[in-house]
């Protein structure tokens, strides 16, 4: 049926398409009579929601209205449609540039409400509420027994899919072989101080414990090795330590020549923590040593043990930070899902320790500190401060260090120059920092608010993030090829990572809202960026693990990262959305099930995500 006739009975010159169908109207030709709309013969058979333009099916029956209900059904669901786009476009103007909703989006009261009296419900509507429905959502919180006395744990909405199976972990424990061994060979001495961490009983005999640790340090040469063997392989992560501090300083230190010296010695108890901390990790990286090895563990627990010779709370220092540092980063990679709130606890716990000690969060030149000294503390707390806002986007929980108390200064590049050229690279230099705190604290402001944003101020960070500069690294050929590989594997993602926390949350809410064809939602923009930048994690993860297999399936981060990836476009590819993508969601997530298969047979926490996806 043509626009214009469709017109024409709407402004009554013609008969209406059912009085023409059934024949009802017979008008003398030329004769133009207006007719009313709509028409008496409509009204008069029930079928006057159809007038003009709408006809009921021809056939037995055809008399009643009841015939046309799927017709009216059918164009009421493509009006109402039409109704939420132009409520969501209009919530999003309003939010722009008011708190209060507007004044079309609120609910009327019906004819029986105002017959009755009923005040005026002033709710939002759906519409308006599911604007900001998931991001707004209170994230998940597992209670175990008593709501008072039981156990309990929380994730925030920015938390991705991947934290929500440590919500239910009895249907983790048959899902790895990984299990923690706890065994008596240590002394009960050392047995003690491992179980009380971390607090310090009363009336240790610490010289002759001290003493005891000691014993159970490897010999110099593989001390080195491993020592070697965790800065070639997690330096690109974040460097806690440096070359000179573990290797030139800290091992002739304690492995002093010659008798037993019956001088005091010149390290504490933290120092030895820090250096039993490096082998642990040292071990747990080695390729020569099957994954989550006993040695490792060992390591672990004897520095555990140190680090409770001295309070972490009242004689604590920088060393006492680090320490506490690498135990978070020996939990997240140890093998154990339980372990993850251990890794969250104690770089929290450092994080803490860093308020209260020296100069952390403010610049060490206000303290006095300068060259070298005052350079590895700003270097050190930048990279903790990076690492908790991480964690903050990975759990969905606020940061530990907020970004408002921030004066650190950010190292130059003279004092990375100067203070670097016998270490190895650091992943991104000054320009991390840089990024931490420009693009990265924004984003944590905005996930972690109490009220979430307004789309405008997403749209604002996200091209803040994509303008930021990428600096021109140079590639440092005198370097092993694993750790070069993997900062290069790193600085790949860095910023798709940003952008993925970032959209996420309105990723989710065009798919509720537009579920045919998300792009049509008001926040479709957030759609196509999170699936593009889920598509470059996969492509990266897949590429770098086959050129690093044994680093990579050591490394959680790299898994939990790869699962959100694979968890969005999991959800495009299921959903068979009526639009085409590129690269085919059906093609990517069949390589992101191929890589977990592949990573299940030497990462546990690969062969836990392989269960969702299959």
């Amino acid at each position: 049926m043509s626009s214009s006739k469709e017109r024409q009975r709407t402004r009554g010159e013609i008969a209406c398409a059912e009085c023409r169908r059934s024949v009802f109207l017979v008008l003398d030709i030329g004769l133009i009579v207006p007719i009313l709309v709509p028409c008496s013969t409509c009204v008069k058979r029930g079928c006057s929601m159809l007038c003009p333009n709408g006809t009921m099916p021809p056939g037995k029956g055809s008399r009643f209205v009841g015939v046309a209900e799927e017709y009216l059904r059918h164009k009421a669901a493509k009006l109402e449609e039409r109704m939420r786009s132009l409520e969501d476009a209009l919530a999003i103007l309003q939010v722009n540039t008011s708190t209060q909703p507007h004044p079309l989006l609120t609910k009327m009261r019906s004819t029986e409400e105002a017959d009755s009296g009923s005040s005026v419900n002033t709710t939002p509507t759906t519409a308006e509420s599911d604007l900001h429905g998931l991001i707004d959502a209170l994230g998940s919180l597992y209670l175990d027994g008593d709501p008072q006395s039981g156990a309990a744990c929380f994730f925030g909405p920015s938390g991705g899919s991947e934290v929500r199976t440590r919500l239910f972990p009895e249907t983790l424990s048959s899902l790895t072989e990984t299990q923690e061994i706890e065994v008596d060979y240590l002394p009960s001495y050392i047995s003690n101080l491992d179980r009380a961490f971390p607090f310090t009983p009363s009336g240790l005999h610490k010289e002759h414990i001290r003493e005891m640790i000691e014993s159970y340090l490897p010999e110099i040469q593989r001390a080195v090795s491993l020592c070697e063997t965790f800065l070639k392989s997690l330096s690109w992560v974040f460097q806690i330590v440096t070359r000179q501090q573990i290797i030139d300083h800290l091992i002739p230190l304690i492995y002093r020549p010659g008798i037993k010296s019956l001088e005091r010695p010149r390290y504490g108890p933290h120092d030895l923590a820090l250096l039993f901390s490096v082998l642990a990790l040292g071990a747990l990286v080695d390729p020569a040593l099957p994954p989550y090895n006993a040695e490792a563990r060992h390591y672990q627990r004897v520095a555990r043990a140190a680090l409770c010779l001295q309070s972490i709370f009242s004689e604590r220092s920088v060393v006492t930070l680090k320490a506490l540092h690498l135990m978070s980063m020996y939990f997240g990679m140890s093998g154990i899902e339980s372990n993850a709130e251990l890794c969250y606890s104690f770089l929290n716990l450092s994080a803490q320790a860093a308020l209260q000690v020296s100069s952390e969060p403010h610049d060490p030149s206000r303290w006095g500190f300068e060259g070298r000294e005052a350079y590895e503390r700003r270097s050190y707390f930048w990279a903790l401060f990076s690492q908790t806002l991480w964690q903050s986007l990975a759990t969905g929980r606020p940061p530990v260090i907020m970004p408002a108390v921030v004066d650190c200064q950010i190292p130059s590049d003279f004092d990375e120059a100067t203070y670097q050229s016998q270490e190895l690279p650091i992943e991104f230099g000054n320009w991390s920092s840089q990024f931490t705190m420009e693009c990265l604290a924004p984003v944590i402001e905005v996930a972690q608010a109490a009220k979430p944003p307004n789309y405008q101020t997403i749209l604002e960070l996200d091209r803040k993030i994509r303008e930021f500069p990428m600096p021109v690294f140079p590639d440092p050929t005198h370097f092993d090829h694993a750790p070069r590989g993997m900062r290069n594997f790193g600085r790949s993602c860095y910023k798709e990572l940003t952008l993925l926390f970032l959209h996420r949350g309105f990723f989710a809410q065009a798919m509720g809202d537009f579920p045919s064809d998300p792009i049509r939602s008001p926040v479709g923009r957030s759609f196509m960026v999170v699936y593009q930048c889920a598509n470059t994690m996969i492509t990266a993860t897949i590429d770098q693990f086959k050129l690093q297999p044994v680093i990579c399936s050591r490394v959680w981060r790299i898994w939990s990262f790869a699962f959100s990836a694979a968890v969005v476009v999991g959800t495009v590819a299921i959903r068979r959305l009526g639009i085409k993508l590129n690269p085919d969601p059906f093609e990517q997530l069949e390589k992101a099930c191929s890589l977990f298969r592949d990573a299940a047979q030497i990462c546990s926490r690969a062969k836990i995500a392989l269960v969702s996806f299959e």
